[in-house]
Parts: C-alpha cells; structure tokens; sequence
C-alpha cells in the first residue's frame, strides 16, 4: 500500500534560488493540459 506525506513550512525572509531558477528544474514548461510525472528525471 503506498503511503506519501506533505509537510508545508512557512517562508521566512528572502528566497535566494527560486524552484523555476535551479539549474535542474523539471516543470518550467508553462501549459494548459496537465503534465505527466519528471519523477525519472531525479538525480538521487
């Protein structure tokens, strides 16, 4: 059985490397229809 948890945290002061900046982000493509998974694109 899969099980997955989210955990929100509050930003507090300035955001210095913003998610659509990082050198490896997945989602940047801007579009009307929903987007499969980039899971596989992960560096782990």
């Amino acid at each position: 059985m899969p099980i997955g948890q989210l955990i929100y945290f509050v930003v507090e002061g300035d955001i210095e490397t913003f998610y659509n900046k990082k050198g490896n982000a997945k989602y940047n493509g801007r579009t009307i229809k929903p987007v499969e998974s980039m899971m596989w694109k992960n560096e782990f």
